[in-house]
């Protein structure tokens, strides 16, 4: 590839998929070889985290390269503020192709700026999903075309139709009734269509990514298998569900979870039993699976000789999953491991070999990585962000590249916080619903929880992968953990970025004292 070309940029997010069920990450049940092999070949990131512990936050941040305190992207009902470039916006401005393959409707279907800069966009999930033609016969493509173009046109008539009702908290509550999930989450596409996107979007990358183009193209997919409600394609099933298979009990404690939406939203009165434990972990485990042989395809073509020298590929989730630790299901609330700790691997151009990178990395880091790829380095670039990409590139892993403090925040979704007032409002203090979390982490294994208002947790997560031994009551109120002095730090940093009145501010932060701390911990020059 001439020096002067822009590689072509495929960025994959795996929705809601934890990082403990790769094999690249330690997982020894077999559930993911065509990732794994991937992995192999790619650099990847042992310690990578969420900046948020759920789907728009977390695609806010990715695409944007902020946290969600400076994005303020966080509810369903919010949009992300055009001040705020995305990706697409960026590497569309700078010549590149811009093409979508969503399955998740929270980032395709409803309108929160997440689909800016994008010149097709395609979406699996919602109530009138918008796919591509068909690889038809000849004599069929004229049709598939034209049914392409309608759907186009269904989107646009509809879609303000479905951002009225996701956004509507009568109507949310509404479709949390048993008897209605089945219909919502089949009808409306909840989970999308993994295997027509897989297909789609290997069919992209055969004719739209090849020696002949000569636009460079970002294709971003997102495929969301992983994600409640939980089914049991063969031969899957058999082979990574045994419990559940053999089980009746298993198997009806599995029928009534997948219509208890409200399950999948609020904190557990108590722990699951150990049947109730194996059924979910099982039956993640088919999905994960699934999902990875119909990525099989996808990912065999991308290892292709000309990919390998032209292309940057991203696969990393958006978040992970509880199942049950820390009485918590799904991803509303917290920051613990299984939920903020993902999998993160990137292939870049001409690379030879396999790379393991043991620091504690940001996803949001994403951002810059992939716009340093892309050549833009420029004064607008940096002047935007206050930074040179390069400062916060995934390319230079070494020392003093890595950031000292690594942040996950965890914004609680109001629509949910509202139905549990009503359903079991002894939850919500419980659980501390109502606070926002922040989990920060140094480059030695100490993570750092704090609730706001609420308490503060710290943990040393090389002796205590599954935070259970809290050692916050050793912190000490009159010499404060430097974690707790780089949280404060990094809050005021964020809310410095926010914008005001739909225009972009300037870092100023007036307090010298301040200002020398953020530079010594990285964020600032």
């Amino acid at each position: 590839m001439p020096p002067s070309r822009k590689p072509h940029i495929v960025f994959i997010v795996l929705d809601t998929h934890r990082y403990d069920r790769l094999g690249a990450y330690g997982c020894t049940r077999g559930l993911t070889p065509n990732l794994d092999a991937f992995a192999g070949s790619a650099t990847l990131f042992e310690h990578a985290v969420s900046p948020a512990q759920w789907t728009i936050p977390s695609h806010a941040s990715m695409f944007s390269g902020e946290f969600p305190t400076t994005h303020l992207t966080t509810q369903s009902g919010d949009m992300l503020d055009p001040a705020f470039r995305t990706l697409a916006v960026w590497l569309r401005c700078s010549g590149y192709d811009t093409t979508g393959y969503c399955n998740n409707p929270l980032v395709g279907v409803i309108d929160n700026g997440l689909t800016r800069g994008f010149n097709t966009f395609y979406n699996y999930g919602g109530a009138v999903p918008t796919t591509p033609a068909s690889d038809l016969r000849r004599s069929l493509r004229l049709l598939s075309q034209v049914w392409e173009r309608y759907t186009q046109l269904l989107r646009k008539i509809s879609y303000p139709v479905q951002n009225m009702v996701a956004r509507s908290e009568r109507v949310f509550r509404f479709t949390l009734n048993p008897a209605l999930v089945p219909l919502w989450t089949r009808f409306a596409n909840f989970k999308g269509d993994t295997p027509r996107s897989a297909a789609d979007t290997t069919r992209f990358v055969q004719q739209k990514i090849g020696p002949g183009q000569k636009q460079p193209q970002f294709l971003f997919a997102n495929f969301m298998e992983t994600h409640l409600p939980f089914s049991a394609p063969e031969p899957f099933f058999s082979r990574f569900a045994p419990t559940v298979k053999a089980e009746r009990a298993a198997q009806d404690f599995l029928r009534v979870y997948n219509t208890q939406a409200l399950r999948w939203l609020m904190p557990m009165e108590t722990p699951f039993s150990a049947l109730e434990a194996q059924t979910l972990n099982e039956m993640y485990d088919v999905e994960a699976a699934y999902q990875d042989h119909l990525l099989g395809r996808l990912l065999e073509t991308l290892d292709q000789p000309y990919h390998r020298e032209n292309t940057v590929v991203v696969i990393a989730a958006d978040h992970g999953e509880m199942l049950g630790e820390h009485q918590l299901m799904s991803h509303g609330f917290g920051v613990y491991e299984e939920l903020v700790r993902v999998p993160l691997m990137i292939r870049f151009p001409g690379q030879q070999q396999g790379e393991r990178v043991s620091a504690r990395v940001s996803t949001v880091q994403i951002f810059h990585t992939l716009l340093e790829a892309a050549g833009l380095d420029g004064r607008e670039v940096e002047e935007h962000l206050a930074a040179p990409l390069e400062k916060f590139s995934l390319r230079r892993t070494s020392p003093p590249r890595t950031l000292p403090l690594v942040v996950s925040e965890a914004y609680p979704p109001q629509n949910v916080i509202r139905i549990l007032e009503k359903e079991n409002p002894g939850l919500l203090e419980r659980f501390h619903c109502r606070s926002v979390y922040r989990a920060a982490y140094n480059q030695s294994a100490e993570k750092l929880i704090q609730v706001e208002p609420g308490p503060t947790a710290l943990y040393r997560l090389d002796q205590d992968p599954r935070e259970e031994h809290d050692l916050g009551a050793a912190l000490n109120d009159a010499q404060r953990h430097p974690l707790q002095v780089g949280l404060d730090l990094f809050k005021d940093y964020a809310l410095d970025r926010r914008p005001q009145t739909w225009t972009r501010r300037d870092v100023r932060i007036e307090d010298p004292r301040v200002l020398q701390r953020l530079k010594d911990l990285g964020y600032i020059d």
